[in-house]
């Protein structure tokens, strides 16, 4: 790889953070929404630094002479120092990822992976969660919140949350030995450090595995005498699918 690749291919990978930051927006995929602040500059930085070594590459390349300017082609040890090894165009491959294939986001797959260990249920804010309306239509709230309300009804009082109808939004992952669940990942920061935020849908059938719903319903308490969990289920009243969220995490 010569040095003028090498620089192409940094102006390249400068473009493609550009591109899922200011053109697709699929940043959201692999990292907090925040960070589109520290991206945005970070590829304009690369596409600048690629661009200077382009212009410094082609502007001393009429003059240059062997054993000038970036130490000549050859320095008398039987190797080139103006070229990289060849196994730097690997670097190419994950930008040719982005502009052609961009990965999506987690999705049932690692959901799935991580049933056996549910996160724990969310702290709830500083002010503690607010009374819930009786009447009305379904109340929308986040799986982190749903879970943690459902928590904190199954520790202390139930009346919080029995019989308040709900609407969770998610993607649906299939259970092993039947039935599913809604899902929402929850990100720290990125995309690798994401936890599952599920929920046991009852009583309703099952949507095709990944596609994004929502649900409504009302909690179904565990029962009784049965040790605390983190995984709640829900006594689904009907289900539709949505388009899939602009921030897919939570």
């Amino acid at each position: 790889m010569t040095r003028s690749a090498q620089n192409l291919l940094l102006v390249l990978i400068g473009a493609a953070v550009l591109w899922i930051t200011l053109g697709s927006g699929e940043y959201v995929n692999y990292v907090k929404p925040g960070f589109r602040h520290l991206l945005v500059p970070a590829g304009g930085v690369l596409v600048l630094l690629g661009a200077a070594g382009l212009r410094r590459e082609w502007r001393d390349r009429p003059g240059s002479t062997p054993g000038a300017g970036d130490g000549g082609a050859d320095d008398g040890h039987g190797h080139d120092h103006a070229r990289g090894p060849r196994v730097a165009w690997l670097l190419c491959l994950p930008v040719a990822a982005i502009f052609v294939v961009a990965p999506p986001a987690l999705g049932s797959f690692t959901a799935a992976r991580d049933t056996g260990r549910p996160a724990p249920p969310p702290a709830p804010p500083a002010q503690g969660f607010g009374a819930l309306p009786r009447t009305g239509g379904p109340v929308s709230m986040t799986m982190g919140e749903f879970i943690g309300r459902s928590y904190q009804a199954q520790t202390g009082d139930p009346a919080s949350l029995t019989g308040v109808p709900v609407r969770l939004t998610g993607f649906v992952t299939p259970r092993k030995g039947g039935g599913w669940q809604v899902t929402r990942l929850k990100m720290a920061c990125c995309a690798g450090d994401a936890i599952p935020f599920p929920v046991i849908v009852r009583e309703l059938p099952r949507p095709p595995a990944d596609a994004w719903v929502q649900v409504d319903g009302v909690w179904a308490p565990p029962a009784s005498g049965r040790v605390e969990t983190g995984v709640q289920e829900l006594h689904g009243t009907a289900v539709r699918r949505i388009a899939k969220p602009r921030n897919p995490y939570e």
